[in-house]
């Protein structure tokens, strides 16, 4: 990449109407540490050559009308000035004018719409959004709808990079989709995002100037440790398209890096689909990784920020909570010198998820065994069957997701007959699918889209999990179709 000083060039062209900042390299005080984007990328401010500078002034006179109102001036400083803002639209449009002027007006449009000038001011008021020095801040929400969407999302702001950007965390584990949808409307869950999208741009500008760093975008951190069956939820990937691609569309550039990280198998099929609606400057932002962390994370996040979770010192409680709650999840009691079943039966080809936990933290033995079609009945012994998983003592908790199932039954055995005077207060889930590993199973723009015949995740699977019926529409008996 050509990241050299640019000298000063004369353009050609007569002075803008509005005054474009300085083409400066500003250097960063973490260059010799050299972290992903330390310097300023072809086509930021700082690195753009004699012709991108000349298409920025073009692009400057064809918005003067749009950037003189109050609503332009107010979009172009969320989006770090003039300069920053046009290169933002010239890089998302590939550098033509005409393109980048009708993302302009279609981004002007759409925040008139969604009052998005002042949406920041209406849920925190002047409160900061993030503090440097701890970050673990989080400003209080004062918009009760907002205040009710944010808690059910594993997600939240920790921190800066060292190069000011906003570490963004999403713990996908902590995610329960069904309830998600149950129990918030879509007209919430878009205001929650806008806010989110909005001071997303705020905290940015903030992290540039406490850490006198060139604006750079958020940097987003997906952990998808954890990742199972549920949340292969159809309505609720459709939504999750639906909001990124606002981010997309209507903040473009603001994204620096994504990573994700503990990317399952069970993940490729999503990732084959929902990649074909991000464009090629996002799908190149974009690092994925089967391991827990990436060495360009490491370098950006200093240890004291990195949440202990994905192995700092930072204590983070994003999605704590929901993880805990448990709501959609079947609650029986194991009682002493018992145990608990749950068959699962499967056709070829299908996986199924788990996922349980004991109040209190009381340990339980857990195990998993296969019978072939008709060999199971509730009075058999378990021990005669396949074994899948050893019954043994898993903790206070366990999840996982088997992938390419037999025809048969898979029994999920929860044991308690070793305590002799305590019984164990357990919730568990089970959801079923189809081949996870085949994309064009998921469609994300038709709301018929099926993974194994039916939306996988649409209802929470107790006791006999029957395998998925072909004739049943995705999504039947869900407002979120």
């Amino acid at each position: 990449e050509d990241v050299r000083p640019h000298l000063d060039h004369t353009p050609k062209t007569s002075e803008p109407p509005l005054p474009l900042s300085p083409r400066i390299m500003r250097r960063s005080s973490a260059e010799n540490t050299s972290p992903v984007d330390a310097k300023p990328q072809p086509g930021h401010e700082g690195n753009t050559t004699p012709e991108q500078d000349n298409t920025a002034q073009e692009l400057n006179r064809k918005l003067q009308a749009n950037l003189s109102t109050d609503a332009g001036k107010h979009v172009v400083k969320m989006n770090g000035g003039l300069t920053c803002f046009l290169l933002r639209l010239l890089r998302a449009r590939h550098w033509n004018t005409d393109e980048a002027v009708t993302l302009c007006e279609e981004i002007l449009e759409y925040r008139a719409e969604n009052g998005l000038d002042s949406i920041v001011n209406n849920v925190i008021g002047d409160q900061r959004l993030q503090d440097p020095a701890n970050p673990q801040y989080q400003p209080e929400i004062k918009d009760d709808v907002v205040k009710k969407i944010q808690p059910t999302l594993p997600c939240g702001r920790h921190g800066y990079t060292i190069l000011g950007q906003p570490l963004e965390i999403w713990r996908i584990n902590q995610l329960r989709p069904a309830d998600f949808l149950n129990s918030n409307s879509r007209e919430d869950i878009f205001r929650w995002w806008h806010f989110h999208l909005e001071s997303g741009l705020q905290a940015a500008l903030d992290g540039a100037a406490h850490y006198k760093q060139q604006l750079r975008g958020t940097v987003l951190v997906f952990d998808l440790q954890g990742f199972g069956a549920r949340h292969l939820h159809s309505s609720c990937i459709r939504l999750l398209v639906s909001l990124f691609g606002i981010g997309q569309s209507k903040y473009p550039e603001s994204l620096s890096r994504l990573y994700i990280l503990n990317a399952p198998t069970l993940f490729s099929g999503l990732w084959n689909a929902v990649k074909t609606v991000l464009n090629e400057r996002t799908r190149k932002k974009i690092i994925m990784t089967n391991k827990p962390m990436h060495d360009d994370l490491l370098q950006l996040v200093e240890r004291s920020v990195m949440p202990q979770f994905l192995g700092g010192s930072s204590p983070c409680v994003i999605g704590e909570r929901i993880s805990s709650s448990g709501a959609s999840f079947t609650a029986i009691k194991v009682k002493a010198r018992s145990e608990h079943r749950v068959p699962i039966q499967t056709n070829m080809g299908m996986f199924f998820g788990y996922e349980f936990f004991t109040d209190g933290g009381n340990d339980i033995k857990f195990g998993i065994f296969f019978f072939p079609p008709g060999k199971y009945t509730d009075g058999t012994a378990v021990e005669s069957g396949e074994e899948i998983l050893k019954l043994e003592k898993a903790g206070s908790s366990g999840q996982d997701t088997l992938t390419d199932c037999k025809d048969g039954t898979y029994v999920l055995v929860f044991d308690n007959k070793y305590s002799m005077m305590t019984g164990k207060d357990l919730r568990y889930s089970v959801e079923t699918g189809g081949d996870p590993t085949v994309s064009p199973a998921l469609s994300l723009d038709s709301p018929s889209g099926r993974f194994g015949g039916r939306a996988v995740g649409e209802s929470v699977v107790t006791g006999i999990a029957t395998p998925p019926t072909p004739s049943t529409p995705a999504g039947s008996g869900s407002k979120w179709k």
